[in-house]
C-alpha cells in the first residue's frame, strides 16, 4: 500500500493512464466554475503547475487563459514525458519548461516574480512542509499573479469514502487513504496562503470533498 501517492511508482504505464483517464473527474465543470469565479477569465501569460502530472491542467489552462509560457514541475519524469506529448499535441505553445523535482528536498527552480498563475492540484497533502511549499510557490508570482490550491478538504470520513467509491475506488482503500488525502481544511489552506504573504485570499467548495483557495500577490 502506497501511503504517499506523490512517491508512487510512476514508471507503471497503467498508473499514468489511470491519472489521465480520471482527469475529467478531478477537473470537471464544477472545478472550472469555481476557479473562474475566484480569479476571473483575464489572460495569464505565464502559468506554472506544481505537481503537474501528465500536463492536462496546463493544456486546459493555456487555452482558457491565453498563456504563452508554461512551467510543469513533477517528481515523475514519466509524467513529464506525457505532459510534453500533450502540450505539443494540444497547444501551439513553444515556450515551456518541464522539470523533475522533489518538492520535499529541492528549491523550486523558477525565477522569482515571473508567474501569473501558480497552480497546485492535489499536491498540498503530499508535501512534508505545506507552509514551506506554499511559501516557495508564492515567491514565483509577479505582482498581480495568483496562487490557486485545489485539494481534498473533507473532514467527514463517510462522505469522503462515499464520493471516492462513486468514482470507482474500493471503500476499504478510500478509508485507508482518508487520513493522508484529507489533511487540511479550506481554513488551513487559507492560513498557509496568508502566512506566505498572499492577499485577498478566498476559497470555494468544489464538491463535498474538494475545495479551492486562491490568493493574490500585491
Amino acid at each position: 500500500m502506497v501511503h504517499n501517492l506523490g512517491k508512487a511508482d510512476w514508471t507503471d504505464r497503467d498508473r499514468i493512464q489511470g491519472i489521465i483517464d480520471s482527469y475529467s473527474l478531478r477537473y470537471g465543470e464544477s472545478f472550472w466554475a469555481a476557479l473562474i469565479g475566484l480569479i476571473g477569465e483575464q489572460r495569464r501569460e505565464s502559468i506554472a503547475d506544481f505537481g503537474c502530472g501528465p500536463g492536462l491542467f496546463l493544456v486546459d489552462a493555456a487555452h482558457r487563459f491565453s498563456a504563452r509560457r508554461l512551467f510543469g514541475l513533477d517528481e515523475s519524469k514519466e509524467m513529464l514525458e506525457q505532459a510534453k506529448t500533450f502540450i505539443r499535441a494540444r497547444t501551439a505553445i513553444k515556450s515551456y519548461e518541464l522539470t523533475v523535482i522533489n518538492f520535499d528536498a529541492a528549491t523550486i527552480p523558477i525565477r522569482p516574480k515571473s508567474i501569473d498563475l501558480a497552480f497546485c492540484g492535489f499536491m498540498l497533502h503530499e508535501v512534508a512542509s505545506p507552509q514551506g511549499f506554499v511559501d516557495q510557490v508564492s515567491g514565483t508570482l509577479r505582482t498581480g499573479g495568483v496562487c490557486a490550491v485545489h485539494d481534498f478538504v473533507s473532514r467527514d470520513e463517510e462522505t469522503f469514502v462515499r464520493k471516492m467509491t462513486e468514482q470507482g475506488m474500493a471503500p476499504e482503500r478510500a478509508r485507508l487513504r482518508f487520513p493522508h488525502m484529507c489533511k487540511h481544511s479550506l481554513d488551513d489552506i487559507r492560513m498557509f496562503m496568508e502566512a506566505a504573504g498572499l492577499q485577498d485570499v478566498q476559497s470555494s467548495a468544489v464538491n463535498d470533498i474538494r475545495g479551492l483557495a486562491v490568493g493574490l500577490m500585491k
